[in-house]
């Protein structure tokens, strides 16, 4: 490596000529790469095509001796901050842990977080804007069939980023959210610069380890308690009822849910509802529980009442037993996480830090209760592993959409879950074993 080993390039053409020339004029004067030009594999499914290109490609590079390979298609320019040392010195890192992918510029991306100066761990990334492939990984894209990059969480990112697209891409990989920005290499860099702020703001009230605490020190601890329920859903009312028996450290009221032919907008009414009733109360801490709420193995009252007051030291201002949707994460003790968006709030704990602002917050017919949380709150806390989770009744009461497909919100929950452990066992990978 401190030779600069040649860097087999492949330059995939998906567009015109002059992009070629472009590209080309990119490189010009780099001897650090063995540039090739690669026309892409036509397929009517643009991941196909990129899938198979990328086959071709390491196909030809499995019978040669380098270690890896780079991959970039056509629309890649060069960051003023590119440089061949910090490019070798990223590569070098990431053989050392072992890396399966490490990209010079993303487009979309989710969880992600620092691993040293040049390097990040990442969730996952869309496209291939700038991509070292190692050859450890090169079997696992042969026999890949449906995405782009089969499952590895061995995935890094060079930052400051090195690489960004001229034009402006497809979405391949994680496409379900769409961001619209003017300057892409800007705007996902900005995205980059939260993840920092938010994970040096957590450092100094990180605690990975578990506090020892003892069970009778909350014996007299009892949180208040709002359940939503519509009076004529006895079956629910039942349920939920079950839920909480023989549980004392819960205050609970029944609260009847503001009816509305909106139900989305019901329940938004129906947690403002509770916070001005909390406010009446005087509770500097509240949870709000649907009656669809159902507790996970993982829950305790030790494990409720502990981490509800080590979020409270972290500013925390909503701490969700369990999500069905978050963008990225950052885990902020070894029972919970940090998450830019919350979606789902069949069991949620409000500090009294944030009732005006909610209170305070205008809305219309449109909103629904996780979309307006996360949008005017910062620091959104979930628990992990999930103490709560959505038992499915046959039919939702907040969304049509729901009743048409009675496996979405399992699947969700499922899928979240997944992703979080995959962060966690990252984290212990890369950072708690002393990378």
């Amino acid at each position: 490596m401190t030779n600069y080993d040649l860097i087999p390039t492949f330059i995939i053409n998906q567009q015109s000529s002059n992009n070629n020339i472009d590209v080309l004029n990119e490189f010009a004067g780099k001897d650090e790469f063995s540039v090739n030009i690669i026309k892409h594999i036509a397929d009517g499914v643009l991941k196909n095509s990129l899938r198979k290109t990328l086959q071709h490609i390491i196909k030809n590079a499995i019978d040669t001796n380098a270690d890896y390979v780079l991959i970039c298609k056509d629309s890649h320019r060069f960051l003023d901050i590119y440089s061949k040392e910090i490019l070798y010195q990223s590569i070098k890192q990431a053989k050392e842990l072992n890396a399966d992918l490490l990209s010079g510029g993303l487009s979309l991306f989710k969880s992600a977080f620092r691993i040293s100066n040049n390097i990040f761990w990442v969730e996952d990334f869309s496209g291939l804007p700038f991509t070292i492939i190692f050859r450890s990984f090169y079997e696992k894209i042969l026999i890949g069939d449906d995405e782009i990059f089969p499952f590895t969480n061995a995935k890094f990112f060079i930052y400051p980023f090195i690489s960004k697209e001229s034009d402006v891409y497809e979405i391949t990989s994680i496409n379900k959210e769409t961001i619209e920005m003017e300057n892409s290499d800007v705007g996902f860099s900005n995205q980059v610069e939260v993840l920092e702020q938010v994970s040096a703001f957590y450092q100094d009230k990180l605690k990975l380890n578990e506090e020892d605490y003892d069970e009778d020190e909350f014996s007299n601890l009892s949180i208040p308690t709002y359940i939503i329920n519509l009076p004529y859903r006895k079956d629910r009312l039942e349920h939920i009822k079950k839920q909480f028996a023989g549980k004392s450290e819960f205050d609970i009221k029944i609260i009847e849910a503001c009816k509305n032919s909106n139900g989305a907008l019901g329940l938004w009414e129906s947690i403002r509802k509770i916070i001005k009733m909390g406010i009446d109360n005087d509770d500097d801490v509240l949870i709000v529980c649907e009656d669809d709420h159902e507790f996970t193995a993982n829950y305790s009252k030790l494990l409720l009442l502990k981490n509800i007051i080590e979020a409270h030291g972290q500013h925390t201002e909503v701490l969700s037993g369990g999500i069905c949707w978050f963008d990225k994460a950052l885990p902020v003790s070894n029972n919970r996480a940090w998450v830019s968006t919350s979606y789902c709030t069949q069991f949620i704990i409000l500090y009294k830090r944030v009732f005006e602002k909610i209170l305070n917050e205008p809305y219309d017919h449109t909103v629904t209760a996780d979309g307006m949380l996360s949008q005017i709150l910062s620091n959104k806390i979930v628990f992990f592993p999930f103490i709560s989770l959505q038992k499915d009744f046959g039919y939702s009461d907040i969304s049509i959409d729901n009743n048409k497909d009675k496996e979405v919100q399992p699947n969700l929950f499922d899928t979240q879950i997944e992703r979080l452990k995959l962060i966690y066992d990252a984290r212990a990978t890369y950072l708690d074993c002393g990378h």
